[in-house]
């Protein structure tokens, strides 16, 4: 006598889990936050947190962040280097992106790590990463030019 049991059927089918498109690995975002800054980085992780299913919360916690890092590196460039001279500004830039990445890593980590347990692979950020850096990056750098000269 044969019971049928639905004891051992997954209840989560794998259509679940489908993503439009690939994430990227957290860990690769380092490479914009330090050479483009908060604001690369900060849209690069929001674009992977909605690719990863984050939460709204986490996604807030990555935009706000990323919006004090900015306020960070214009008030740090302005008050502690306003002697005109040499001033520091793409590595208060990387640092402020670097934190940004610190909590982009710390949301993201865990879902990509499952993303990846499921067999899915994750997508390059070559071109992506490059465009954040050149057009975000080269933006911040205008915007930090601008209040430091006015």
């Amino acid at each position: 006598m044969t019971v049928a049991d639905d004891l051992f059927t997954p209840t989560i089918a794998p259509a679940a889990y489908e993503v439009r498109r690939p994430p990227w690995r957290p860990q690769s975002l380092i490479f914009p936050a330090a050479f483009g800054g908060p604001t690369a980085v900060t849209v690069l992780a929001l674009v992977n947190g909605r690719r990863l299913g984050v939460s709204r919360p986490a996604l807030l916690a990555v935009l706000g962040t990323g919006l004090a890092g900015l306020v960070a590196r214009l008030t740090i460039t302005l008050a502690f280097f306003d002697d005109g001279g040499n001033r520091p500004v793409r590595l208060i830039g990387a640092l402020a992106g670097g934190l940004v990445w610190l909590v982009a890593a710390a949301t993201q980590k865990r879902l990509f790590r499952a993303y990846e347990l499921r067999g899915g692979q994750p997508a390059s950020l070559w071109l992506p990463g490059l465009g954040a850096v050149f057009v975000l990056g080269f933006a911040e750098a205008v915007l930090v030019f601008l209040v430091a000269v006015a």
